[in-house]
């Protein structure tokens, strides 16, 4: 009986218990436990911190240093300060070789500048009568000093006074912020004007040029019309063949007496140096270290000149400026001369035979004309620094444009800056013959020699020119004088 009360208890657990667990809510799932992270290195024990170092005071900042002006590039010894120097109340005393009329002209404008510049400088202008004159003065004045503010001199000339040590080389002054020229104006200078005075002995500049002269050969138009030619020479063998005509059928218009030429010529050694140019030669090498007109050039030019004399084509003046007078008279065709000449001709021709000419560039063997255009210059002697500046802003006022215009038109030179050509309008509508001269002025050039001993090497060239068309063997007395010359270079050669 027990038996089956058991079972029977047995059976109702059994229905019982799964709707209990059916109705019951359910057991989350445990969560699991993360990881557990290896444990970590043993912190290092932080180092002692150090105690700041004490700040140390700042250097007190210096000063800006000034900044030094850049020293001259000139010896303040002979120049001073150029750019702090006041040249006011200075005396200058000019020595020049002009005379008669140019003198007045001078003298006047000397008058203006003494009236209107700004420092109160007053020039004293003084002649010494022609150019030979005012050289030998100047060299006889060097030993005692006795010698001018500054002067009129050929480049040649230039060089002796320079070798002597007493005058001072220009290019400080041109170069002056405050007395110079700016590179504008420089430009408005011919090339020739400026490379003139370039002396190679001492490369330097020792002149300033307000004017410059050129040879050039002088023509009768209408005697030439009468022997049947169209125009004037171009070339050498043109020359010889019209002067030689000329020699044959006088000129009908002629109003002197004696015997017709072809070509009047005076001795003289630019006038050797025009015949040699023209061929395509010099008178010296570049850098001024020899003489070399014995090359093919100048034994030409000997030989040329000589036969036309022993031709009967050509003859030397008989008295000093014959070439003009005769020229003027209609007894000679050609002459060949310093444009400066041109009043003169014209009161020739003028007084003369009154017939119509003309100039040209001399003939030529080259491709061009190549010509002799020269010219002395302003130089400026050793004084005080304040008197040197003082010559050199006359200087430099003779330069500006209304002064070179109004020398040009009073004395028959040629300006050398454009700016005072441009100012020559109403004086070449005028005067058409110096219009066309020049217009010569663009044209190439040879340079004579601009060197110390050259006026003892011109006066060598004289006798030469006198001996060959005397009869001389021309290539020995050549070669005989310019070994002469080239003796004078190296005697008067700075030291």
């Amino acid at each position: 009986m027990k038996i089956r009360k058991w079972l029977a208890v047995l059976a109702l657990l059994t229905l019982v218990v799964p709707l209990l667990a059916a109705c019951a809510k359910p057991t989350a799932a445990p969560t699991q436990a993360p990881p557990t992270a290896a444990p970590a290195q043993p912190t290092e024990a932080p180092q002692p911190t150090e105690a700041p170092q004490p700040t140390e005071a700042p250097q007190p900042t210096e000063a800006p240093q000034p900044t030094e002006a850049p020293a001259p590039e000139y010896d303040t010894a002979i120049y001073g300060d150029l750019e702090n120097l006041d040249p006011s109340g200075q005396t200058v005393v000019y020595w020049y070789q002009h005379t008669r009329s140019r003198e007045e002209l001078m003298l006047s404008m000397i008058d203006e500048f003494n009236r209107t510049n700004e420092w109160g400088i007053t020039v004293q202008g003084e002649s010494q009568g022609g150019y030979g004159d005012l050289y030998k003065n100047i060299v006889a004045g060097i030993p005692a000093h006795q010698l001018p503010s500054m002067a009129v001199a050929y480049q040649n000339q230039a060089a002796t006074y320079a070798g002597q040590g007493v005058l001072v080389a220009l290019d400080p002054y041109v170069n002056s912020p405050k007395w110079g020229y700016t590179e504008e104006e420089l430009n408005d200078f011919f090339p020739i004007a400026l490379a003139a005075d370039y002396l190679p002995q001492f490369d330097a500049r020792y002149g300033w040029p307000p004017y410059k002269s050129m040879e050039v050969m002088y023509y009768n138009e209408d005697w030439l019309k009468e022997l049947g030619y169209d125009g004037p020479p171009e070339t050498w063998d043109e020359f010889a063949e019209m002067a030689c005509a000329a020699a044959e059928n006088p000129f009908s218009g002629a109003t002197g007496e004696g015997q017709s030429y072809g070509y009047v010529y005076s001795i003289d050694a630019s006038r050797f140096a025009t015949f040699v140019f023209s061929r395509g030669g010099n008178i010296i090498n570049k850098d001024g270290t020899e003489y070399v007109f014995n090359g093919p050039e100048g034994l030409e030019a000997l030989n040329f000149l000589k036969d036309l004399v022993d031709r009967g084509c050509a003859r030397e003046q008989t008295e000093r400026y014959g070439d003009q007078s005769d020229f003027g008279a209609g007894l000679s065709l050609f002459t060949i001369g310093s444009i400066s000449g041109l009043p003169y001709y014209k009161n020739a021709v003028d007084e003369g035979a009154g017939f119509s000419w003309s100039v040209n560039p001399p003939p030529h063997t080259t491709p061009k004309p190549r010509l002799n255009i020269y010219g002395a210059s302003q130089s400026i002697f050793v004084s005080s620094p304040e008197e040197q500046l003082a010559a050199w802003i006359f200087i430099k006022w003779m330069s500006e444009p209304e002064q070179q215009a109004q020398w040009a038109s009073g004395t028959g030179y040629f300006p050398t800056r454009q700016s005072a050509a441009d100012l020559l309008s109403d004086y070449f509508e005028e005067h058409p013959i110096y219009k066309k001269a020049f217009t010569f002025m663009s044209m190439d050039y040879g340079i004579e020699s601009p060197v110390a001993g050259y006026d003892e090497c011109r006066s060598a060239i004289s006798e030469m020119l006198t001996s060959v068309l005397g009869g001389a063997d021309t290539e020995g007395e050549l070669n005989a004088t310019v070994e002469a010359c080239n003796e004078y270079l190296q005697e008067a050669a700075p030291q």
